[in-house]
């Protein structure tokens, strides 16, 4: 009786040590992502950028949808909304393309 006692044990015990085990095993083996490929932009001319120059440095910060441009003397402000629907307001740099500030609705 015993002895069928323990081949019966045996293998759940086994099982369950086995399964307890599977996490830190799974940890072990864990294969890191390969790091990001740097995202190509575009360099901005040197001078005046359009208003098409700067809504593209602003899609890159998050616009999906303009509402409204103003020309600054020296900036852009790009107002729209994100990909979440908030407002977002960017302002660059009409000479350089450099963004110099990003608003965003906490709405």
């Amino acid at each position: 009786m015993q002895q069928m006692l323990r081949k019966a044990l045996l293998p759940v015990l086994a099982a369950g040590a086995f399964a307890t085990a599977l996490p830190a095993v799974a940890a072990d083996i864990y294969a890191p992502r390969a790091p990001r490929a740097a995202v190509a932009v575009p360099v901005m001319p040197v001078g005046p950028l359009t208003v098409e120059q700067a809504i593209q440095v602003a899609y890159r910060i998050g616009v999906v949808q303009v509402k409204n441009t103003h020309f600054d003397g020296d900036e852009w402000e790009i107002e729209g909304r994100d990909a979440y629907g908030k407002w977002i307001q960017v302002d660059v740099d009409a000479r350089t393309g450099e963004v110099r500030n990003v608003d965003r609705s906490i709405i």
